[in-house]
């Protein structure tokens, strides 16, 4: 029995008979001494319902909406406004959550926000946070707990897409167009008429605006560039020389910070569909052709919508395709930590799948909270990697209450279109991790967690019935997954799935064949003889 390479990313590409590979709610993690193996796939984190935002007043208009449409967070305020603070908005109502009590919140009357059910931006400041929905602009202030409209003659009577933060200025911009202001100095209900710019180095409108270490980007449709505060007046910034790139933006709100950097959702006059890294002002391309693929597939990629977190060592870009799959969506998600890709799913009730049930994200220091919007709901979760002690503290298995389905499929097994005979296959996991109390079958008896397999011998066109084997209750920590007789192949792809609710963490696979199937070398070797 020998090792083969059955730990990866998704990698599924537009013939799968070259490589047809899926990880599905498992990311990898290249283990950093000398394990087992090289990389281990270890769960995603599950759902936690945390805040409902079902505030209705007819008075004054406010009502929740399907979705959540913005969430942000700021953290380390003064003492007198608390150390962490996190708003939302649903529908036209404006939230502000009480942190780290579920479901306790303030709400904001009597000004009903624009709302078209589309992500607001939302930048906070000292005192008060800007807020852009539905092309209008807002202004909460923190200290008073109200909330104001910022008159649209201030952005010359056109609407505002996006907002931003950066060295005392809160900065707007207009929609399909190129034309941005800042505020007064710490004050984001004052906008001198005077204090005004359009982008000029690039004829094109500006989709998105970001700031990152005090550099405001704009990426424009086929090109980007960048600005610094120069201390000008009227109007206080200016292009950083030598920023301009070829590269433009798919989708206004594709573009998050992360690693140090900027990541976004690409286009320019040659194409799109690509994801992009800034190092420097040099982008960097970090999709792969395969998920690039699956882009040039989907209805419309310009409603894309991307956020970024941070977790256990592992920097996350996640992106999320509204119009994708039929209108079920799809999230794909990039590891920084490793430079691979995977995908991320909710499991509906019918069995199909539709995309992971977050679109904005707030970090909460001072709860140490991951809180996340629900795209499909009025309802912020709590999303947090379960504790690393077997079953205890696995309250995050679930997307609240829903299982998770996990899956890989590995790469092709082949040797050169020849007969092989497969006469067993085993998945390396921890295993011994089913909960307390057990769970239970059908009768009411206590099982194991149970792990399916299936394979495809045409490269993925047609799957053999699914085969369950038990990784063993809690304690029983020698349990193995193996599977005996599995017939034969000219080629064949297996694919391993679970959704029972404990911490399915993946270290390889193994198999025995005839003739004996070569395994790969571990990278560690492969990388030592390209050195």
């Amino acid at each position: 029995m020998g090792r083969y390479s059955f730990v990866g990313p998704s990698y599924t590409s537009q013939s799968p008979a070259a490589d047809d590979e899926r990880t599905l709610n498992w990311y990898q993690e290249r283990l950093e001494a000398a394990g087992k193996s090289v990389y281990a796939l270890y769960p995603t984190p599950g759902l936690l319902s945390y805040y409902v935002l079902n505030y209705v007043n007819a008075g004054f208009g406010l009502s929740y909406g399907p979705n959540v449409r913005g969430l942000a967070a700021a953290n380390s305020l003064s003492l007198t406004l608390g150390p962490s603070r996190a708003v939302a908005v649903s529908g036209n109502t404006f939230y502000d959550l009480f942190i780290g009590t579920p479901n306790s919140f303030s709400v904001i009357p009597p000004t009903p926000l624009a709302n078209d059910n589309k992500p607001v931006s939302m930048a906070f400041g000292p005192l008060q946070v800007l807020i852009a929905s539905a092309g209008s602009v807002y202004v909460y202030d923190i200290t008073l707990h109200n909330i104001a409209v910022v008159a649209a003659a201030n952005f010359n009577n056109l609407p505002v897409s996006q907002v931003a933060y950066c060295d005392g200025f809160f900065l707007a911009l207009n929609t399909n167009s190129s034309q941005w202001y800042a505020s007064a100095l710490l004050d984001a209900a004052t906008w001198p008429g005077t204090s005004t710019a359009k982008v000029s180095v690039f004829p094109q409108n500006v989709v998105s605006m970001i700031v990152n270490q005090r550099q405001v980007w704009m990426l424009g449709s086929e090109n980007s560039v960048v600005y610094y505060d120069s201390g000008n007046s009227p109007f206080p910034f200016d292009v950083i020389q030598g920023s301009l790139m070829e590269q433009g933006c798919a989708a206004a709100f594709s573009a998050a910070k992360m690693d140090n950097s900027i990541f976004w959702l690409g286009g320019d006059s040659r194409g799109q569909a690509m994801v992009w890294r800034a190092n420097g002002y040099t982008p960097q391309r970090v999709s792969n052709h395969a998920i690039e693929y699956a882009m040039q597939g989907y209805a419309k990629i310009s409603d894309a919508v991307a956020y970024t977190y941070q977790d256990q060592g592992h920097s996350f870009y996640q992106l999320y395709f509204p119009s994708a799959n039929a209108g079920l969506g799809a999230t794909w998600d990039y590891d920084a930590a490793t430079g691979l890709w995977h995908e991320r799913a909710f499991l509906n009730s019918d069995g199909t799948f539709s995309a992971h049930r977050s679109w904005n994200h707030a970090f909460v220091q001072q709860t140490n909270q991951h809180l996340v919007g629900d795209w499909n709901s009025n309802v912020i979760y709590q999303m947090a990697i379960p504790s690393s002690n077997g079953s205890a503290g696995w309250n995050f298995a679930t997307d609240f209450g829903n299982p998770i389905q996990r899956l890989r499929r590995s790469p092709h097994i082949n040797l050169e279109k020849e007969w092989v005979f497969h006469h067993e296959m085993q998945v390396d996991l921890e295993a011994g991790l089913g909960p307390i109390p057990p769970l239970l079958d059908g009768s009411g008896n206590a099982r194991d967690p149970q792990l399916m397999l299936r394979w495809s011998d045409d490269g993925g066109r047609t799957w053999s019935n699914q085969y369950f084997v038990g990784v063993g209750q809690a304690g029983n920590y020698k349990t193995r997954a193996v599977w005996r007789r599995l017939g034969r192949s000219r080629q064949r792809i297996y694919e391993v799935s679970c959704s029972d609710p404990i911490p399915w963490r993946v270290v390889d696979s193994y198999l025995k064949a005839t003739p004996a199937y070569q395994v790969e070398e571990r990278l560690v070797s492969k990388y030592a003889k390209m050195a």
